[in-house]
């Protein structure tokens, strides 16, 4: 439970977190009436200009515990770097109170996300209880960010839900329930996928008895203003067709629709703000399983936009839904940008571990966007280099227009980001992120970021399309 408060009169059995960075700031602490020793222990931190917790049993009715986080930001480390070493462990009952409005809004992201926990299946649960000290002129933007925390641990619920609890039709009512404010919903069925010749994703379902769906979410708020069209798939759980994935990776195969769930999530982020483009985003949402009817390597399938493909390894199938949903919406919507995303590559972990994601392919202003929001923010994007190449490396089948996977190009990001490059129709310009690791995080939690299912990409792909003109 989280309650933003204006003053710590109203506040009873807490435990105090102030963030401080200079002397001066202890003045917000005299209504404490805190004794000498423990000011001088303190003061004696801040002389120190270290990075320091300080740990307080109080002697107070209201707060039983006070926990000082002086912070330096001449250090190395940023203010969400040092908070995350010691949010995650403190109790569940917690008032926040920051020296400054700047500070504040890290002081929140990180005590809610970082103490993230998905109880919904426990029989005890045991809830945080937040207080935010505010003042009165800031609550619409703590507000607003709230909102944005809100989103994103969405995504997160979401995502931990296992398909048994949330295969397609299931994900596509909790969307057709979402009560927008700007956004329009359609949802197509299997039948309207089929007849429409969408034959790349109807063969990608079809061994599952779950029926796919189709939702696209449009947010057109000026038919004038540029489009910009966001895509992602949602396999509900991912068993890899006839080339199935091993034991130790099934487990983890829910979370192949974490791309649909950051999808809606962001779009839910965007439904109430003001922004200088149009918006369309897709969810492809199916489920697969090994059955008589799966499709096999060495089938050829005619796509949506007529060129055949050549199906090498039967678990790169993400490619496929997205390639025949690239060429619909490049063929029925007057685009201007087509962002595409990928949670897929172990190429990224080699190269990046679990710290930044790849952003490739022929927008480059977006790009750009993307590299400067990394320079001041938590989510961090290298751009990788990319030419035609690896497009042409797509299209060396001797039996298909297109193979969808090449055994011999090892560039796994670019050659998946080629693939799908052939699947525009109109030259729209075109991105693609492949965020694998820091959206997926089986490692350790750090910052922001929990452990499993992140939220990387909902908190900087909004605030870029807010931002952009």
């Amino acid at each position: 439970m989280i309650k933003l408060k204006t003053k710590l009169s109203d506040i009873k059995n807490s435990n105090l977190v102030f963030l401080i960075e200079k002397k001066s700031d202890l003045k917000l602490l005299d209504w404490l009436k805190l004794n000498a020793k423990i000011l001088d222990k303190i003061e004696s931190v801040i002389k120190a200009e270290k990075n320091e917790k300080l740990d307080f049993f109080l002697w107070n009715k209201d707060f039983e515990n006070l926990y000082v986080f002086y912070f330096n930001k001449n250090k190395e480390k940023t203010l969400i770097e040092f908070l995350w070493e010691y949010l995650p462990k403190l109790s569940n009952n917690l008032t926040l109170l920051s020296n400054n409005d700047n500070n504040l809004e890290d002081l929140i992201s990180t005590t809610l996300l970082s103490r993230y926990k998905f109880n919904k299946y426990k029989s005890e649960i045991k809830e945080d209880n937040v207080n935010i000290v505010i003042n009165k002129d800031i609550e619409k933007l703590v507000k607003n960010r709230l909102e944005t925390i809100e989103n994103i641990i969405l995504a997160r619920d979401l995502w931990e839900t296992p398909a048994s609890d949330l295969y397609p039709e299931e994900f596509a009512k909790i969307i057709k329930k979402t009560k927008f404010k700007n956004i329009k919903v359609k949802i197509l069925d299997s039948k309207q996928i089929e007849k429409k010749g969408l034959r790349l994703i109807h063969n990608v379902w079809k061994g599952s008895s779950k029926k796919p769906y189709m939702v696209i979410l449009e947010k057109i708020t000026n038919k004038k203003l540029p489009t910009i069209w966001l895509v992602w798939k949602g396999i509900t759980f991912d068993t890899g067709w006839i080339q199935v994935k091993p034991w130790d990776h099934m487990y983890e195969m829910k979370w192949d629709m974490c791309g649909a769930a950051w999808v809606f999530a962001t779009m839910k982020e965007l439904d109430k703000k003001d922004l200088n483009v149009n918006i369309v985003a897709c969810l492809v949402l199916a489920e697969n399983h090994i059955s008589w009817d799966s499709y096999k390597p060495s089938d050829i399938i005619k796509s949506y936009s007529w060129k055949t493909v050549d199906i090498i390894h039967t678990d790169a199938e993400w490619r496929l839904v997205l390639a025949d949903w690239i060429s619909y919406i490049s063929k029925n919507y007057k685009l201007d940008k087509i962002i595409s995303m990928a949670t897929l590559t172990w190429a990224v972990m080699m190269a990046l571990w679990y710290r930044y994601a790849w952003i490739m392919w022929n927008d480059k202003w977006l790009i750009k966007d993307f590299i400067n929001y990394s320079k001041k923010n938590f989510e961090k994007y290298v751009e990788l280099p990319f030419d035609n190449y690896f497009i042409e490396k797509t299209r060396a089948s001797e039996v298909a227009d297109l193979e969808n996977l090449n055994r011999w190009v090892y560039a796994w990001s670019s050659m998946w980001a080629a693939f799908l490059s052939n699947f525009v129709l109109n030259d729209e310009k075109y991105t693609h992120l492949d965020i694998a690791w820091p959206a997926i995080n089986s490692f350790e939690p750090y910052g922001l970021m929990n452990k499993w299912m992140t939220w990387f990409w909902v908190d900087s792909l909004s605030k870029i399309l807010i931002d952009l003109k």
